[in-house]
């Protein structure tokens, strides 16, 4: 795990999480895109990339928070988290 934690950027972690937490969602619940898509696994892919937007989104702003590059990693924010 540390392997991931030291070289995937944050935002890309938010993204991945995003992705599979709304594809899932979406697939159990099928509440999200399968209302206005007919076809169900386009409406899980549509919902998936949603999430992954979500996801990037709240990455970049936790990024942007402490002034870090795009390609800060978990250890860049706890580490600048500690500093402030």
């Amino acid at each position: 795990m540390s392997f991931i934690r030291s070289t995937i950027p944050v935002t890309l972690l938010f993204a991945s999480n995003g992705f599979v937490c709304f594809g899932l969602l979406d697939t159990v619940g099928g509440k999200l895109f399968k209302q206005f898509v007919a076809d169900p696994r386009l409406a899980i892919f549509l919902s998936a990339l949603f999430g992954a937007a979500i996801g990037y989104g709240i990455g970049w702003s936790v990024i942007r928070k402490y002034g870090l590059p795009h390609s800060a990693t978990p250890y860049d924010v706890d580490a600048a988290a500690k500093q402030s």
